[in-house]
């Protein structure tokens, strides 16, 4: 992700660049401001789609981490909230959280 969001400023500069030419042309100038709002608006989608998994899966961690009694839910929450850490945050949780609820009746065997 850090590495997409290094990348962007030269993304637009190369559409802004391309959008350029030798003589002024509109629909030239129309298709490089095309291009510059698509890239724009898939930045931006990307980005909105990103912070809200990050969101919904630390809310989903702290929960079910408070819910399972799981002994290292603090260490699990904790990584999930951490915006460079929630995927392992996740993946640590799923992989050792506790297979029963308290209070639940025991699964079928």
């Amino acid at each position: 992700m850090k590495r997409f969001l290094f990348g962007l400023p030269f993304l637009f500069t190369i559409t802004t660049l391309l959008a350029q030419t030798a003589t002024p042309d509109e629909n030239a100038a129309a298709a490089g401001a095309a291009a510059g709002m698509f890239a724009g608006v898939c930045g931006l989608l990307i980005w909105g789609v990103s912070i809200a998994l990050w969101i919904i899966a630390a809310i989903w961690v702290m929960r079910d981490a408070k819910k399972r009694n799981s002994p290292n839910a603090t260490l699990v929450t904790v990584l999930t909230w951490i915006p460079c850490t929630w995927v392992i945050g996740l993946i640590v949780h799923l992989i050792t959280r506790p297979k029963t609820t308290p209070g639940a009746p025991p699964p079928p065997m």
